[in-house]
């Protein structure tokens, strides 16, 4: 047992490690990747992008071409729509807010069973009469 534990330690000190390293991809490759992904999310949705310089921004996909996105940014203040290369683009991810979260699902709870009461209070409240 003692031998079988000691090769496992030495094989695992002595393993390459960059067998489990990630591995850079081609500029090529991610700007497939990155045009595939946005192919997939929906005109109009609301996503985040980073590009190269890392200047940040998000935004509202108005467009995917095949060299190019058309992006208009969110702000407070209505801006012309932006087209950002996809090898100008480092990082593109879609933004997901909404949804039903615990809270929701607490709160509308929370009134069903207020007007539930109160329903029956207010028949309580006629019968008496």
């Amino acid at each position: 047992m003692r031998t079988f534990t000691t090769l496992v330690i030495v094989f695992v000190l002595l393993a390459e490690p960059s067998a489990a390293a990630q591995k850079e991809m081609a500029p090529v490759d991610q700007v497939r990747a990155l045009r595939s992904m946005a192919g997939g999310i929906p005109l109009g949705s609301r996503v985040t992008l980073q590009v190269r310089e890392g200047r940040r921004m998000t935004a509202t996909l108005m467009q995917v071409t095949d060299d190019a996105i058309v992006v208009q940014r969110v702000s407070r203040v209505p801006e012309a729509p932006v087209t950002v290369r996809f090898d100008e683009l480092a990082r593109l991810q879609r933004e997901d807010k909404g949804g039903f979260t615990v809270g929701k699902a607490m709160g509308i709870g929370l009134a069903a069973g207020a007007g539930a009461i109160l329903t029956l209070f207010a028949i309580m409240f006629s019968l008496s009469d």
